[in-house]
């Protein structure tokens, strides 16, 4: 999380909650990621028809676009915790996510038209072994590939060979006509630089569930000559702002995936001073109540029938038991 966001602050409930539930049980969710990915289908072959491209690749992001975090969502919620990066990792660890309705299908799709797919994510290299096994699992890593990650996946030079690209990878020299070329790779941006410049593939379609997955300007802001000013976030309106100069760009270069839960537009929204989050009170501590289902009859006003209050987890929803 970046600096100066807000201080921890005890809460009694969750603001993540409705989020997580539409994420993780709603039918509308659940069709809106395959009808993307029906998207995607329909974008890459349309790329593809156009003939330019020698050696096609499709970029996806991770999270929330391939893998289903809403497990760990609902722990930060059944526990009482915000978001911190020991509870993030241990998750990871675990190697539990499931599937986003829609995605290991597409890839496969993407993969019988002989186009190769790269998965860039902000998931940090530590956490390599453990994704690339959730992935293997899930059938979107063979297990070559697997091996391959499991033996050189710390190595710099595997980044010659891999298709998952992981945030804080090590920067790597390249030979190229002019000389010895330093490439970093410590986020998407550099990583999609380097495969398209010296893996020589050409990005038909990318795929993600924020549009910071799509162009640098809406996760950060830059000054005048291309480089980050550290410390600030784009506002809401200069987010949408950006999203209405790309509108021609949406449904065929990129496919936004829905994520109601955590992203941009959630610090976006802060940084502006709307409120703030309980996502972004960065904290590896217990900072409300944990949120219980409500176990005490119900009475209606009036004197009118007595009913047993309602559930708020679904029996469809899946809770990660936390960190061992």
């Amino acid at each position: 999380m970046s600096e100066g966001l807000s201080a921890p602050r005890a809460m009694g409930a969750h603001n993540n909650l409705h989020g997580v539930l539409f994420n993780a049980t709603s039918a509308e969710y659940y069709a809106l990621t395959l009808q993307c990915y029906q998207l995607a289908r329909h974008a890459l072959l349309q790329r593809l028809a156009e003939g330019t491209f020698r050696r096609p690749a499709v970029v996806m992001d991770l999270d929330e676009t391939v893998l289903d975090n809403s497990p760990y969502q609902a722990w930060l919620i059944a526990s009482g915790s915000n978001f911190h990066d020991s509870s993030w990792d241990a998750w990871c660890a675990a190697a539990q996510a499931e599937a986003v309705p829609g995605a290991v299908e597409f890839v496969r799709f993407a993969q019988a038209q002989d186009v190769e797919v790269l998965f860039i994510t902000s998931r940090t290299n530590a956490t390599r072994e453990a994704t690339a096994r959730n992935l293997h699992l899930l059938g979107l890593l063979s297990q070559e590939e697997l091996d391959a990650e499991l033996k050189a996946g710390e190595s710099k030079d595997h980044a010659n060979e891999t298709r998952l690209f992981m945030k804080g990878m090590p920067s790597l020299e390249v030979e190229r006509p002019s000389g010895g070329t330093l490439y970093p790779l410590k986020n998407k941006f550099q990583q999609r630089r380097f495969c398209e410049e010296v893996r020589s593939f050409e990005v038909a379609l990318s795929i993600g569930d924020n549009l910071a997955d799509w162009a640098e300007y809406y996760g950060g802001v830059f000054d005048k000559d291309g480089n980050p000013v550290k410390g600030t976030h784009p506002t809401v309106g200069s987010r949408r702002a950006a999203a209405f100069q790309d509108s021609q760009l949406f449904g065929r270069d990129f496919i936004l995936l829905p994520n109601a839960t955590y992203g941009g537009w959630v610090r976006a929204f802060e940084v502006q001073g709307f409120g703030a989050s309980d996502e972004l009170a960065y904290t590896p501590g217990i900072v409300r109540q944990p949120l219980q289902e409500p176990q005490d009859e119900f009475v209606f006003p009036e004197g009118k029938a007595k009913a047993t209050a309602p559930k708020l987890a679904p029996t469809n929803l899946r809770i990660w038991k936390g960190p061992a």
